[in-house]
């Protein structure tokens, strides 16, 4: 869990970096919308690439905590890709708040310099552990979570791929595959 004042640094940083873009995202220009000093947003990030990397390992701390709250609900089959549906579709945080902006952030800040996905990148491993150990099918539980980053891409960037009513059905046939026994032509999963 991120401490209170790294938290309001981030989501601050977030902020910044949608109203101005992360090229103009500065160290003072965070510190006064999270309102603390610039010492204060130094002492926890040494620099903007800190602060970046910082932004991009709060996402993958909420994708880890939500996949974790799901698990403590769920252990059956598929809890983890329930979890990880969860946190493709969590919109905010009560740390953070806006989990859209932050990912906004991460999404360009990341197009610009890549190394900014070590924090994300670190994670891969133990996911896909997790995805192929989760008790379904693994290539089934890999289209699952593909499907639910995309889901989680277009709400980033606003793209409207699909209107409410589909966009529920999706998700219910997401949250259904999960299950153990929705192989191909079971359980109304048409091949």
């Amino acid at each position: 869990m991120v401490d209170n004042t790294k938290a309001k640094i981030i989501a601050a940083a977030a902020k910044v970096a949608v109203k101005r873009g992360v090229q103009n995202l500065t160290m003072d220009a965070v510190a006064a919308e999270a309102g603390v000093s610039k010492g204060g947003v130094f002492y926890h990030f040494g620099s903007k690439h800190d602060l970046l990397l910082g932004m991009v390992q709060a996402l993958v701390d909420v994708t880890d905590r939500e996949i974790a709250a799901a698990q403590e609900q769920d252990q059956s089959a598929g809890s983890w890709l329930r979890g990880f549906i969860e946190a493709c579709l969590t919109n905010s945080t009560q740390e953070l708040g806006s989990v859209g902006r932050l990912s906004v952030a991460f999404l360009t800040a990341a197009a610009n310099d890549t190394s900014l996905l070590a924090p994300m990148n670190r994670r891969q491993e133990a996911w896909r552990e997790a995805i192929n150990t989760s008790g379904i099918d693994p290539a089934l539980a890999h289209i699952i979570r593909l499907a639910a980053d995309g889901l989680w891409i277009n709400d980033v960037m606003g793209v409207p791929v699909l209107d409410p009513t589909e966009r529920t059905a999706v998700i219910a046939r997401l949250v259904a595959m999960t299950h153990k026994n929705t192989e191909p032509g079971e359980k109304g999963i048409e091949a």
